[in-house]
């Protein structure tokens, strides 16, 4: 069942960070907080990510605070400030851990201690993302963060949702898998003009080698018209799923968090496809 779990935490004095690269920091919190109840289920995890490469079972958001602590690319965070790091599991195995993990781990960013204020839980089981989702005219893509897509431009659809067919085929349970012809039939989807994009640049340390990732940033849409009901449903289903499993490479890291909208009959947008 996905579930996206989200801990509001208030520093124990001043924290400086980087905005852009502070997905790696989230990651590190999630790996912190589920050893902390189970060293087994944070090896396995890790494991597991290592294993299925796009089908990894998780993926997390970049550490967020106030806009008024917000200095171009650094946050600058005072004592007793919020932040708050969103976790995004596709496995039930790991969401209950976890939970107990963040409110028993201690818990540091950049030295910083942090005070576990709330953790907040939404969940999505893969069955209700197949049933509950709409066949769609059309969709809108909002990469919020940095989203490592193929070079080629604008990207078929199905290139663009690779990374959340590839999650769900390796977490979803057997019965509810995808079928590889799905992809094959989302190529008949159009890109929308206009299409807002920008191109962005992460700079990642590794020890002391320096790794720059290039992505983009801004709305992604297609025309799912050419669809019939049912491919279009199960589309529809994998585009909400994408808001769990981000879209594109290094979701681990907090690159390609996304927000999904679909498109009415009536050329509107609907609201957001998941909570």
């Amino acid at each position: 069942m996905p579930a996206m779990i989200t801990a509001y935490l208030l520093t124990s004095a001043k924290l400086l960070y980087e905005l852009p690269s502070s997905g790696r920091l989230v990651q590190s919190l999630l790996f912190r907080s589920l050893s902390a109840e189970s060293r087994d289920l944070s090896r396995e995890l890790h494991e597991l990510s290592s294993s299925l490469g796009l089908g990894a079972p998780y993926s997390v958001t970049r550490l967020t605070t106030a806009k008024e602590f917000v200095r171009g690319r650094y946050a600058s965070v005072p004592k007793g400030g919020e932040v708050r790091a969103t976790f995004k599991l596709l496995r039930d195995e790991f969401i209950d851990p976890l939970v107990e993990g963040i409110l028993k781990a201690d818990l540091e960013v950049n030295g910083v201690p942090l005070e576990v204020a709330e953790v907040k839980i939404g969940r999505k089981s893969y069955e209700d993302l197949l049933l509950r989702s709409p066949v769609a005219r059309g969709v809108t893509f909002k990469l919020i963060t940095n989203t490592i897509l193929d070079d080629e431009f604008p990207p078929p659809l199905p290139h663009v949702l690779e990374r959340p067919f590839e999650a769900w085929n390796s977490n979803a349970p057997e019965d509810l898998r995808l079928p590889d012809t799905l992809m094959r039939h989302l190529y008949l989807a159009e890109p929308l003009d206009p299409t807002w994009l920008r191109e962005a640049v992460v700079e990642l340390w590794f020890g002391d080698e320096r790794v720059v990732r290039e992505g983009w940033l801004g709305n992604l849409s297609y025309s799912m018209r050419g669809l019939d009901a049912y491919v279009g449903r199960m589309a529809a289903a994998l585009m909400r799923f994408a808001e769990f499993s981000g879209l594109g490479r290094r979701t681990t890291m907090g690159f390609g968090v996304v927000a999904v909208r679909f498109h009415s009959r009536r050329g509107r947008r609907s609201k957001r496809g998941s909570s």
